[in-house]
């Protein structure tokens, strides 16, 4: 196999979707505003596990353990053969009508119906995660599909596919890959007599990449920021700013690995939690599809899955899960919570309890860690842009200030002072009139409000300096305000005062880890009223 990108010209390069449609309206006769059958396109990018090492039927005693884990194997095991029995129709393996491949490889360009054979290699003895990724996307859709797959083996982010916004040498993998889409959505309306009269829309991009980064300790510690220029710089080539995006897993080994896989899993996952990204980027988790390698016909390449086709089939089918539930995301409700340090203890707890429920998010001072929303002043501020993470359209927003504003701070320096005798960040009434405003945009964006009530402050000193009574000051403050706007209010005061000893830290404003479960549950109660009386 090729380690090296094609470096053949190919015509179109870096053309924005639009004016590839023009030049197909060109080239077919048809009127860009005529109604015309709908393609979905999906592009399937990455390296070697992409590009498909599941074996078909070789059963060489020696090079392929006799069979062991492939298709062929599969389709002979009763259980196997059920689960997947659209694979085949009759003795012949299926071929879909209305799912359409198109991948250049180093042996040529191979299109054709969705069927076994789309891998880097010649003939029909291997495949990848398009086969049942283009069934699963097949069977859910209406509209024909067409795959598109970019893919080159012992390829990595750092450098080879290396997006421009990365900064330093563009990589010509990234290059490639905008080529051959450009060609192949060029070629489609020639190449497919059925899709002659379509209009295409590039409906999803699919990542299945990660080797060559996960084995370098530097190219793992900048792979959540290369990803995320690779996903903004795909979305600018082909105008589509909210493309839907799935990120596959390096699932190798299954779940328990080594430590520099589990860090590079880390990065890979995060990247859904990255606020531009949440709803339109999904991370799919794959280390359960792997197979032993004595149970697989390349016991010796760990690396692609051992061959296994059962491995292959379940990655494709994650990938196509993942980004139909992307595509379908407006009917999941929206949660926000914005809050302190007490929300980001609680809120991984809230997400976990409602993952089946809601869509819950928080804001991230970048990719990996939950931002602080602090106080009041702090959240006028970044209020704005709280709001518009993932595009909005909250269903519920749980809400908090509160600790920060009733801690006392320098009024020379405005940092955070331990003297009794200095100013509070927001004075009460200053703390009124920045909550207002606070509540003011966030009714006006017609989710339901909860607000949570500021926990207790102990006894003994806490640093920096904070009343003990200050809490109940500010929560009557709040109070009024969230009654004059019909909020709902979530009195985490009162619960965490008959309970402190249990949950909270000595001498520190903070709480265990039981008591940030035990708030969760909390909230957890109050966000699903809340969604309950939306319906």
């Amino acid at each position: 196999m090729s380690r090296s990108c094609m470096t053949r010209a190919i015509p179109g390069c870096g053309l924005l979707l639009a004016v590839w449609l023009s030049s197909i309206s060109a080239v077919t006769g048809q009127d860009p505003g005529a109604d015309r059958p709908l393609v979905r396109v999906f592009v399937l990018a990455g390296q070697s596990n992409m590009q498909g090492h599941a074996v078909v039927d070789l059963d060489h005693p020696e090079h392929y353990n006799s069979g062991k884990g492939t298709l062929q194997a599969i389709m002979a095991d009763s259980a196997l053969a059920s689960r997947f029995a659209h694979l085949k129709t009759g003795d012949q393996w299926t071929v879909r009508n209305d799912v359409w491949v198109q991948y250049e490889t180093e042996h040529g360009t191979r299109r054709g119906p969705l069927t076994i054979g789309f891998s880097g290699y010649e003939g029909q003895h291997h495949f990848g995660p398009e086969l049942q990724f283009g069934h699963v996307v097949g069977d859910h859709f209406d509209e024909p599909v067409l795959l598109i797959k970019t893919a080159w083996g012992g390829k990595s982010l750092q450098t080879d596919f290396r997006p421009p916004g990365a900064g330093g040498t563009t990589g010509p993998c990234y290059q490639q890959m905008l080529d051959q889409v450009a060609t192949a959505l060029d070629q489609a309306p020639h190449e497919f007599a059925e899709l002659a009269n379509a209009e295409f829309e590039i409906s999803g991009f699919v990542w299945q990449q990660g080797w060559n980064d996960m084995i370098s300790e530097e190219a793992t510690a900048e792979y959540n920021a290369n990803l995320t220029h690779l996903i903004n710089d795909l979305r600018i080539a082909w105008n589509q700013p909210d493309l839907p995006v799935v990120v596959g897993e390096l699932g190798n080994g299954g779940p328990d690995v080594d430590e520099p896989m589990k860090r590079f899993r880390r990065a890979q996952s995060r990247i859904a939690a990255h606020p531009p990204f949440v709803g339109n980027v999904a991370f799919a988790p794959t280390a359960a599809h792997a197979r032993p390698a004595e149970a697989s016909p390349n016991v010796g390449h760990g690396h692609h899955w051992f061959g296994n086709a059962e491995s292959y089939l379940l990655v494709g089918e994650s990938l196509g899960q993942a980004m139909i539930r992307l595509l379908t995301q407006p009917a999941e409700p929206r949660v926000l919570i914005l809050g302190d340090s007490i929300s980001m203890g609680y809120t991984p707890f809230v997400k976990q309890t409602l993952v089946d429920e809601a869509f819950v998010v928080r804001p991230m001072s970048n990719h990996r860690n939950a931002q602080n929303c602090q106080g009041t002043l702090f959240g006028i501020e970044q209020i704005d842009r709280w709001l518009s993470i993932g595009g909005g359209e909250w269903d519920v927003i749980h809400f908090n200030f509160g600790l920060h504003d009733l801690k006392h701070v320098d009024p020379e320096t405005r940092k955070n002072s331990s003297d009794p005798q200095h100013p509070e960040q927001s004075p009460p009434d200053r703390y009124a009139e920045q909550l207002r405003e606070i509540v003011g945009k966030l009714k006006a964006t017609g989710a339901k409000l909860i607000f949570a009530t500021t926990t207790p402050v102990p006894e003994g000193g806490v640093r920096p300096f904070r009343d003990v009574a200050a809490p109940q000051r500010y929560n009557e403050i709040a109070r009024r305000v969230m009654e004059e706007n019909d909020v709902a209010i979530n009195d985490l005061f009162a619960f965490a005062n008959e309970r402190l000893g249990e949950i909270q830290k000595p001498i520190d404003v903070h709480f265990t880890r039981e008591g940030s479960q035990a708030f969760a549950e909390q909230v957890v109660q109050h966000i699903r009223a809340a969604l309950a009386s939306r319906q």
